[in-house]
């Protein structure tokens, strides 16, 4: 990483380097603070080489530069010097989900999934799939809000579906269409969400992750995701619908799961959930409405 560390102290004179914070499977993400004003950031350095994660990596800074939530992680630039790729984002210095997934509450659960459950809404009417929420895909910001990063292998999309050309994702996480080469849409995110929304309840995954993947995906193509133990309705079936085997069978949007997910959370939990969370949710004013008053939207469609 020396040399690394020197090319990106080059292509980013303004910026003095910090401790590295992260890697993944196609860079590294580096600590960074702005040499003239109050700014830290996190820099994502692109380690992979070749002009395919390159363009995927570049698409992922023309999504984020298209998308302003609060629940969204900012980018701040882009830059390309030589085979070098640097995206300069906010610095979300709470850590990831799956590093609190032990000591996570239901409010806590059902507050980051309102909060992410937003900021699909606003990305799907943008035009773009995630394709891979996961607990290590969603960071807390300095004052506890939630934020979705990591779109390197997001997806444009018109309409309501669109179809791929390539298995993406995570195994546990991924739809059944995303496993079988079908059409995806919102709702694909959907149940990758309710997936993590089944682990923070439950403490368990709705398929045995330790099972070989081609076995993993077999399971989640031919049976039913069980309905997550222990977790008392309405707040089960918000859950259980989004974990459906078919588009169809999910909610029908982003926007519809979150107000559905906050009504059934003050059903099970009371009017002061979201407060007694500790998690900071700006979600939409119809959102935060259904967060202190139960409707009949827990009960989704007939």
């Amino acid at each position: 990483m020396f040399l690394e560390r020197a090319q990106v102290e080059a292509a980013l004179p303004g910026y003095e380097l910090g401790p590295t914070l992260g890697q993944g499977s196609s860079g590294i993400v580096v600590e960074g603070r702005h040499r003239q004003i109050t700014r830290q950031v996190a820099i994502k350095v692109l380690t992979r080489a070749g002009p395919a994660y390159r363009d995927g990596f570049r698409r992922e800074a023309d999504v984020l530069a298209g998308l302003d939530h609060p629940h969204i992680v900012r980018i701040y630039d882009y830059v390309e010097r030589g085979e070098l790729s640097l995206l300069v984002m906010e610095h979300l210095p709470g850590g990831t989900l799956r590093s609190r997934l032990a000591e996570t509450s239901p409010a806590m659960a059902c507050a980051v999934g309102l909060a992410a459950a937003d900021a699909l809404a606003a990305a799907h009417t943008a035009g773009v799939l995630h394709r891979d929420i996961k607990p290590s895909n969603i960071l807390f910001a300095r004052d506890g809000a939630p934020k979705l990063v990591d779109f390197g292998i997001s997806k444009f999309f018109g309409g309501t579906s669109t179809s791929v050309h390539s298995i993406a994702g995570t195994p546990g996480y991924m739809a059944p269409e995303q496993i079988g080469g079908e059409r995806v849409g919102p709702g694909t995110d959907l149940y990758a969400l309710g997936v993590v929304l089944f682990r923070l309840l439950t403490g368990t995954m709705p398929i045995d992750p330790s099972l070989p993947p081609a076995q993993l995906w077999r399971r989640q193509l031919e049976q039913p995701a069980p309905a997550p133990p222990g977790v008392p309705e309405p707040l089960a079936g918000v859950v259980s619908r989004a974990l459906g085997r078919r588009l169809r069978d999910r909610p029908a949007s982003a926007r519809e799961f979150a107000l559905q997910l906050a009504a059934a959370a003050t059903a099970v939990l009371g009017p002061g959930w979201l407060v007694a969370s500790d998690v900071a949710v700006r979600a939409d004013r119809e959102g935060l409405e259904a967060a202190h008053t139960p409707a009949a939207r827990t009960a989704g469609p007939a």
